[in-house]
């Protein structure tokens, strides 16, 4: 048998909006997934492309968009659909082909100060389309090359200034739309520098320690000499111990190890700036203690020591450590924080062992290098004093048992001739008796038993033996398992009890009988999927073992389910029970793809945003909501009016708001069900201010005519860069007319004004509007047939 999976179209490439100044050519590809293959149609703003207006410099070349050489009449909304009999896939993209002269937008400051050697950037910042080219000139001499470059945003940057570099420096900026210039002054100061820098200190606890420190700078420009800690400034008001003198030294007095660090002398004017530093030393650990002598007893060792120097830092305690013949390159702690006033110790020993011995002291500053090695000690043999621990027994094969343990390492063992005996019995049969078996090799840490029967329960334990014989203790027994297999049976009566909501639904089965699972009973999965969703995408829920009904909240919202019910023990999964198939009904949407908002004008926010991945049914539209924020609060919240009714809009601007002021704002996407998970986002408006909006691109569009009059569709873009004012209208005048007629003004939409004259008779022109003035924007003539109507 054969399956073969079909899907919905989705996008593996899909084009982006793109802004260009013209005269190059461009490409956009929509490249779908799908099975079947998906069809492919392009539109030009929501007109088929084959019915849009002919244009020789655009062609369709399999999943490709091209456009030559465009112009300002290529500016349009296109899209492309990919669609197949399981549904579409559809991408809505905008070209906008600017055309703008060269306008400085933040001119060069009327003075620039900077000192020589160092580097000065005299900025210019300009817009244009298409980018305009920057120079700059001193003298009328133009700049470019070695010390001279112009950088990408326009700025002049200087490097290595010299003296002879003051002056005026002029920025030209030009296009093939006009040009602009603008002028500032440089002036060069000399270098800050220090002559005298303070040097390395050592100094014991509780003394004086002075650093000193001599700079110049350019005698026009004030000269401040500060002291810094480990980087950070110096308050002499803050610790009295430091003290700055009259001769810009620093002085600290009564040292302590906290004091120890980097002194920094920063000589520094309004332009520059020098640093030297240097390092003060108080205080160190101790000097290594001395082993006086080691007595060694049977089982302990009396180890007394010396110290020889507490290097200005107190010893607070000490550390014995041990090595012996079976670690020799590893030193390990017998006992830790010895009082210091105490100079011997008694440490405990295993049995059939060589001890060394070393000590180390310890101070405020951190531990000593160890003493040196003591005499040897040796330990006789004995039993070893414990068993092996964590013994745990459970198979791994449905024929085995696995007993494991941890292992008992060499200094354990007490004697040569180590080895572990491990015993086990049934647990449920009560005539059973004890089998075991001898492990010679003290590293392994298992033992598999294998023709046992599946899942039943034993009795376990680890002895640890040497040739002494058995250790003191008696090893504790533990409850472990022969290996699982996997459950014979599905649950039986699987059924659909009541669809709760889009996500979830109850369901019931019959319970299955606990010798069947062949193993530790862990409980039921309900596995669910789409029949268009792979095996390895199931989604499953976990209910206890004497569950036999569950609200499960696992379903796709508005699909077909496919759901069945398992039940599984620590090793496997049984059969799953017969698959019932049903529907969710419609929910609420998930949040939306992605959400953004760029300020317009002090008093709207245009707002773009992508459809949920989710929607859970048929999307009626979207709703906005905005809410003032203050601080960690915030004020009431109001929806914006109307509703977007449209399930393909994607953008909208939010009006009313208030200058200079912070939003959250928050968009839902609806079915018919309700509103979906809300998504936000946080926006500020802009200051209020005189400055100019910056042109919006527009187009317009015929449409049929009306009782002899002529209509055309105008839609704008605002400029999402620079400022791209808040309200639009639409002026128009008649050929002829010296007077403009004004449409009213449009604060919530980009599209769809309809301005209607008599046939022949119109030029449309729109304005952007700001805080309701007036202010210039761009006019194009109408044209129909290829003829102007003017």
């Amino acid at each position: 048998m054969s399956v073969k999976v079909e899907s919905a179209p989705f996008w593996l490439k899909a084009p982006e909006n793109l802004n260009d100044d013209g005269e190059e050519t461009v490409s956009f590809e929509c490249l779908a997934g799908g099975i079947p293959e998906p069809k492919l149609q392009w539109f030009v703003n929501g007109v088929p492309i084959e019915k849009a207006e002919q244009n020789p410099r655009r062609k369709v070349e399999g999943t490709t968009l091209t456009l030559d050489k465009i112009t300002k009449k290529d500016t349009a909304v296109y899209q492309c659909n990919a669609s197949n009999p399981h549904g579409y896939a559809f991408r809505d993209f905008y070209l906008n082909v600017l055309a703008l002269p060269p306008t400085i937008m933040e001119a060069p400051e009327q003075m620039t100060l900077a000192v020589v050697t160092s580097r000065a950037t005299l900025r210019c910042r300009v817009f244009g389309a298409p980018r305009p080219e920057v120079k700059w000139m001193k003298e009328n001499s133009e700049l470019s090359g070695g010390r001279y470059k112009v950088l990408d945003s326009g700025d002049l940057q200087i490097d290595n200034l010299l003296v002879t570099d003051q002056g005026e420096y002029t920025c030209y900026a030009s296009n093939k739309f006009g040009d602009a210039s603008a002028s500032g002054a440089l002036e060069v100061k000399g270098k800050t520098s220090i002559t005298d820098p303070p040097q390395n200190y050592e100094v014991a606890a509780d003394k004086s320690a002075t650093f000193r420190c001599g700079a110049e700078a350019d005698p026009s420009l004030e000269l401040r000499i500060t002291w810094l800690f480990n980087g950070e400034p110096i308050d002499p008001e803050l610790d009295a111990r430091m003290q700055k003198v009259s001769d810009n030294s620093l002085t600290i007095t009564r040292t302590m190890e906290l004091d120890s660090g980097t002194y920094t002398c920063l000589a520094q004017t309004d332009l520059d700036e020098d640093r030297q530093s240097a390092t003060l030393t108080v205080q160190d650990v101790p000097n290594a203690p001395q082993i006086v002598s080691v007595k060694c007893e049977s089982l302990t060792a009396l180890v007394e020591w010396k110290p020889t120097g507490d290097r200005r830092a107190p010893i607070l305690s000490y550390s014995i450590q041990y090595n012996t013949s079976f670690t020799p390159n590893t030193w390990e702690d017998a006992f830790v924080n010895i009082p210091a006033p105490d100079t011997k110790f008694k440490v405990s020993m295993s049995p059939w062992a060589n001890y060394t011995f070393r000590v180390v002291a310890r101070n405020k500053i951190g531990p000593s290098p160890p003493s040196g090695h003591s005499i040897r000690c040796s330990t006789t043999e004995d039993v070893p004093h414990k068993n092996p621990d964590r013994v745990s027994g459970r198979g791994d094969r449905s024929d085995n048992l696995v007993i494991s343990w941890a292992k008992m390492s060499p200094i354990e063992h007490n004697a040569p001739g180590f080895f572990y005996k491990v015993f086990w019995k049934r647990d449920d049969l009560p005539e059973a008796t004890w089998n075991s078996r001898i492990i010679e090799d003290w590293n392994q840490e298992s033992h598999v038993e294998y023709g046992q029967p599946t899942f039943k329960p034993y009795r376990i334990k680890v002895e640890a033996h040497n040739r002494r014989g058995q250790a003191h203790t008696a090893a504790s027994q533990v409850l472990g398992y022969s290996g699982e297999d996997k459950p014979l049976y599905a649950p039986r009566d699987f059924k659909l009890e009541s669809v709760i909501n889009s996500k979830s639904a109850n369901f019931s089965w019959t319970a299955v009988a606990p010798e069947s699972v062949r193993g530790h009973f862990r409980g039921y999965k309900i596995q669910t999927r789409t029949p268009d969703e792979p095996v390895e995408n199931l989604r499953e829920m976990v209910v206890p073992a004497n569950v036999t009904a569950a609200s499960v909240p696992l379903f796709k919202p508005f699909s077909r389910n496919l759901v069945h019910v398992l039940v599984f023990n620590d090793a496997y999964n049984g059969p799953p029970s017969d698959s019932i198939e049903f529907s969710t009904p419609e929910g609420v949407p998930g949040p939306v793809a992605s959400f953004e908002g760029i300020p317009m004008g002090s008093t709207g926010v245009y707002l773009l945003w992508k459809k949920p991945l989710e929607t859970n049914g048929v999307l009626t539209g979207y709703h906005i909501y905005y809410e003032e924020v203050k601080k960690l609060d915030l004020g009431p919240k109001r929806e914006r009016h109307p509703p977007l009714r449209d399930p393909l809009e994607s953008r909208a601007k939010l009006a009313g708001l208030k200058p200079n002021t912070k939003y959250r704002i928050t968009i839902q996407a609806a079915t018919r069900l309700g509103q979906g998970e809300p998504y936000y986002i946080e926006v500020s408006t802009a200051d209020e201010s005189e400055r100019v909006p910056d042109v919006p691109d527009f187009l317009w569009t015929y449409l049929p005519d009306r009782d002899g009059h002529a209509a055309v569709q105008v839609t704008w873009l605002p400029a999402v860069t620079g400022h791209p004012g808040s309200h639009f209208f639409v002026r128009y005048r008649r050929k002829g007319d010296e007077i403009w007629e004004s449409t009213i003004v449009m604060c919530q939409t980009f599209c769809g004004h309809i301005c209607q004259t008599e046939m022949g008779m119109q030029l449309c022109r729109l304005r952007g509007f700001l805080d309701l003035t007036s202010l210039c924007g761009t006019a194009e003539k109408v044209m129909r047939s290829g003829k102007a109507l003017w």
